[in-house]
C-alpha cells in the first residue's frame, strides 16, 4: 500500500504545519494549551487529549467550537455522548474512548486497507454499526494533535486514506448511475443534482488518496480548491482526473437552463469517475449490477411500485421485480445507456423507494501507484 501524505510532506513536517495551524486558532483566541489540558482533566478526567476537526486542517473560523478526544487506559461501555462544556465564552465539546478499542480500530483500519475494494467499502459502510470510536471519530483520531503538539496516531493516515478514498470513490459511482437513470427518464434537473453530487464524492476520494482526510463534507469544496491551488498530485493520471473534474464542476450548472435540458450530460461523468477508479489504482473497471431488498413493506392506491402477495415488487410495464434490468448479469457503466425510458424511470424508482439496491463491482485490482 503506497505511502500517502498532503503535498509531499514527511510524518514530521505534516505533523508541524498542523501544530503551528492548531497554536494559531488557540493564540487567536487567547487560549493556552496548558490550561485547556488542566480544564479537561478536571472536567472528564485523565487521559490522552486530542483537539480535532476544524482547527488541525488550518479551517477553523473564529466562532469555531473546539472538538477534543479522550484517550483513556481503562475500558469504556456502551454508546459515547459527548461532554459539552461552556467555559469563559469558548464552547467546547470531547468525548472518550479507551486505548483498547482505538487499538481495534487501527488494526482493522489496515485490515480494510488490504482487501479487494469491495471489502474496504463494505467493511466502511458497516463499521458505524459495529464499532466504536466510529468513523468520523475514528479519522478525528488519526488527525489529531495533542496538546504537546505530536499527532500520535498519525501513522495510520495511509491506511485511512485508502479506505476513505475508496469509499468515497464508491459513492460517487453509485451517484453517476443515478446520473444516467435521471437523465434516461427525462428528469432534466434530478439529474444535475446528481451530478453535482459525483463532483462532491470524487473531490473527497481525489483528497483522501492524497492523505486530505476530513470526514466532515461542508469543507470538500474548499480542501478541493485549496489542492487545486497547491498542487502536489502524485502523478499526472491523478491530475488529469482533477483537470476533468475541475472543467465538468465549472459546466455542470449550465444544464438546468430550458434550452439545454435534452441536452446529454451524464456520460462525461460516467467516464471521469471510470477514470479516478483507474487514476488512483483502485482498479481497472467498474461494473453494476441490481438485487432486490425485500425492504418494501408500504402500499398506497395508484403508487407506481407495488408489492405483490407474496412479498414481490410489483412494476407498471415491467411486470415483476425480477424483470428490472441487471438483476442478472452485471454491466458496464457505458451498458446503463441502452436503457430505454421507461425501463430507466422504473428501476430509478425501484433504488429511490429502497425496493432495489445496487451492486457496484471492480475488475482487474491492481496495486496503487
Amino acid at each position: 500500500m503506497p505511502s500517502r501524505f498532503p503535498h509531499f510532506l514527511s510524518p514530521d513536517e505534516l505533523t508541524a504545519r498542523r501544530h503551528a495551524q492548531v497554536t494559531a486558532f488557540l493564540g487567536g483566541r487567547d487560549l493556552d494549551p496548558g490550561w485547556l489540558s488542566d480544564l479537561m482533566r478536571e472536567r472528564v478526567g485523565e487521559g490522552l487529549l486530542l483537539l480535532t476537526s476544524s482547527p488541525v486542517h488550518g479551517l477553523a473560523n473564529p466562532t469555531s467550537d473546539l472538538d477534543f478526544i479522550r484517550i483513556q487506559e481503562a475500558a469504556i461501555d456502551g454508546p459515547r455522548i459527548s461532554t459539552k462544556i461552556f467555559e469563559n465564552g469558548h464552547h467546547l465539546e470531547v468525548v472518550s474512548f479507551s486505548e483498547a478499542e482505538l487499538a481495534s480500530n487501527l488494526d482493522e483500519l489496515e485490515r480494510l486497507a488490504s482487501l479487494p475494494a469491495e471489502g474496504t467499502v463494505a467493511g466502511f459502510r458497516a463499521w458505524d454499526k459495529q464499532r466504536e470510536p466510529r468513523r468520523k471519530q475514528t479519522e478525528r483520531i488519526v488527525n489529531g494533535i495533542a496538546m504537546d503538539g505530536s499527532a500520535p496516531y498519525l501513522g495510520a493516515l495511509p491506511a485511512l486514506g485508502r479506505v476513505w478514498s475508496r469509499a468515497a470513490l464508491h459513492t460517487a459511482v453509485e451517484q453517476v448511475v443515478h446520473t444516467t437513470l435521471a437523465e434516461k427518464a427525462g428528469e432534466a434537473r434530478g439529474r444535475v443534482g446528481y451530478a453535482y453530487n459525483v463532483l462532491l464524492h470524487l473531490m473527497d476520494a481525489l483528497l483522501s488518496h492524497h492523505g486530505d482526510v476530513y470526514t466532515t463534507r461542508k469543507w470538500y469544496v474548499l480542501r478541493w480548491t485549496r489542492l487545486m491551488a497547491e498542487g502536489g498530485w502524485h502523478d499526472e493520471h491523478l491530475q488529469s482526473v482533477a483537470v476533468g473534474l475541475e472543467r465538468l464542476r465549472k459546466d455542470v450548472h449550465t444544464f438546468l437552463a430550458p434550452d439545454l435540458a435534452g441536452e446529454p450530460l451524464a456520460a462525461p461523468f460516467a467516464e471521469l469517475a471510470l477514470a479516478a477508479v483507474r487514476a488512483t489504482g483502485t482498479a481497472r473497471g467498474v461494473t453494476v449490477g441490481v438485487e432486490l431488498t425485500g425492504g418494501v413493506e408500504a402500499f398506497l392506491p395508484g403508487s407506481a411500485l407495488l408489492l405483490g402477495p407474496d412479498g414481490g415488487v410489483v412494476l407498471p410495464g415491467v411486470g415483476t421485480a425480477s424483470d428490472l434490468p441487471f438483476t442478472g448479469a452485471p454491466v458496464g457503466l457505458d451498458g446503463l445507456a441502452a436503457l430505454d425510458a421507461p425501463a430507466a424511470a422504473t428501476l430509478l424508482r425501484a433504488l429511490r423507494a429502497g425496493a432495489a439496491r445496487l451492486r457496484i463491482g471492480y475488475q482487474d485490482e491492481e496495486d496503487g501507484r
